[in-house]
C-alpha cells in the first residue's frame, strides 16, 4: 500500500509556539473524506525519539529527546497545531550524571496505568556508544502543566547496564498486558532487543528477573537495531504482540539514515517473534513495515529514516479514523534554516493478511 506521511513544519516566528490557554478540543471531522488538502502540523521541529501519543483530559500530549525531556501537546488535532510544553525535569535527577556527562535524556515513552491513575515515563540516560546507560521511570497523575497536581515524580533507575553488560539499556517501551501484566521492551545495538518483567509499581519485578532475547538484525556485538515496541493486537481473531524495531543507522546520519521499521508477530509476550515468512526476528526476521527512503506525491516531498514507532488506538485524531502511527523522520533537502527533524501520523490499518500496514496520511 502507498504509504503517505505529513510533514511537522516549523514555527516561523517563535511567538506562534508560545502556549495558549488549553480548551476544549473540536472534534469536528473533515468536510470530505476524498479532499485530498492536507493540514501541515505546526510547532516546533529539530527533535529526535518521538514518544507515542497519549490523551491526558482533552488534550494529547507527546515528548521527546531534548537535553531534558520536551513536550509537545493540542487541544486540537484537527487544526495540526501542536504546542510547546516545559521540560519535563527542569532540575536534572542527581543519578543522571552517572550516565551522560551533559546530563541530558532519551527517547522517553509514556503510559497510562489504571491502577495507580498515574502516567508513567520511561527515558533513558547514556553518552553516543555506550553501554554505561540506565531506563528510569516518572510519574505524574497529570500531564496538563495548568492542573493543580502537575508534578513529575522521579522513581528512580528501573534497570542499568555498564560496558561489560552483552545488551545496552536504551529505547524503553512499557507494555501493559490484557491480563495486567507489566513489561519493558528496550535495547539498542549490542545482541538486539530485550524483554523484561516490571512489578504493580512500574519499577523491576521482584522475583521475575528473566531478560528475555526478541530481536537482533545480525549474531554480531554491534548489531544495527534499536528502539524497539510493543503493542497488544489482534490477528485474524487470535491476541498476541506485534514488535516493531528500527534497523540501521538514524540519529546523526540525516540525509544518510538508513532506518527502516520492520515488525513481527507473537502469541507469547516473550516471543518468538516471527515474520511474515516465519523467520524468528532474533535471528535476522522481520517484516517491512516502512522503508528507509521514500518519496510521496502528498507534497512531493521525500522522507528518510522513518523511526521510533508509537501507536495509538481508539481516538480519532482527526474526528473520523481511530488508530494511528506516530515517529520521527528526516526531510530531505528542508527549507533553508530549517531542521530537516519532522514528527510524522499516518493511519494504521489491517491489511488482508492481518498485518499491520501504514496506510494515509492525517487529513
Amino acid at each position: 500500500m502507498k504509504l503517505l506521511l505529513i510533514l511537522l513544519n516549523v514555527c516561523i516566528a517563535m511567538s506562534s509556539c508560545n502556549k495558549p490557554d488549553y480548551g476544549s478540543p473540536q472534534t469536528t471531522p473533515p468536510d470530505d473524506e476524498n479532499n485530498e488538502s492536507i493540514t501541515p502540523l505546526t510547532g516546533l521541529v529539530g527533535l529526535n525519539d518521538a514518544s507515542r501519543v497519549i490523551k491526558s483530559g482533552t488534550n494529547y500530549f507527546w515528548y521527546s529527546t531534548d537535553g531534558g525531556i520536551k513536550m509537545r501537546w493540542t487541544n486540537n488535532p484537527i487544526s495540526g497545531k501542536w504546542y510547546t510544553g516545559s521540560d519535563v525535569f527542569p532540575t536534572r535527577p542527581d543519578f543522571w550524571s552517572n550516565y551522560s556527562p551533559i546530563n541530558a535524556a532519551w527517547a522517553p515513552d509514556i503510559i497510562y496505568d489504571p491502577a495507580s491513575a498515574e502516567f508513567r515515563m520511561y527515558y533513558c540516560v547514556s553518552s553516543m556508544g555506550s553501554r554505561k546507560s540506565a531506563i528510569a521511570l516518572a510519574t505524574n497523575k497529570t500531564l496538563d502543566p495548568n492542573a493543580p497536581n502537575y508534578k513529575w515524580e522521579d522513581k528512580g533507575i528501573v534497570i542499568s547496564t555498564t560496558e561489560s553488560s552483552t545488551y545496552n539499556a536504551l529505547d524503553p517501551c512499557p507494555i501493559l498486558a490484557p491480563n495486567g501484566e507489566w513489561y519493558l521492551c528496550f535495547g539498542s545495538h549490542w545482541t538486539g532487543i530485550k524483554l523484561m518483567r516490571l512489578g504493580a509499581d512500574g519499577k523491576a519485578h521482584p522475583t521475575e528477573t528473566t531478560i528475555s532475547n526478541l530481536a537482533r538484525k545480525e549474531p554480531v556485538a554491534n548489531s544495527a537495531i534499536e528502539a524497539g515496541a510493543i503493542y497488544p493486537g489482534v490477528k485474524n481473531g487470535e491476541q498476541g504482540y506485534w514488535l516493531y524495531v528500527n534497523w540501521g543507522t538514524g540519529l546523526g546520519h540525516e540525509q544518510n539514515a538508513t532506518y527502516e521499521v520492520r515488525v513481527g508477530w507473537s502469541t507469547n509476550i516473550r516471543g518468538p517473534y516471527l515474520d511474515k515468512d516465519g523467520k524468528d526476528m532474533y535471528n535476522g526476521g522481520g517484516s517491512a513495515f516502512t522503508t528507509s527512503k521514500q518519496t510521496f506525491s502528498a507534497d512531493n516531498s521525500t522522507r528518510i529514516g522513518r523511526g521510533h514507532i508509537g501507536i495509538i488506538k481508539g481516538h480519532a485524531l482527526d474526528g473520523v479514523h481511530t488508530d494511528w502511527i506516530s515517529y520521527s523522520y528526516w526531510l530531505e533537502n528542508p527549507p533553508s534554516g530549517e531542521s530537516g527533524k519532522r514528527f510524522g501520523l499516518q493511519r494504521l490499518l489491517t491489511g488482508a493478511d492481518g498485518w499491520p500496514e501504514a496506510g494515509e496520511i492525517f487529513k
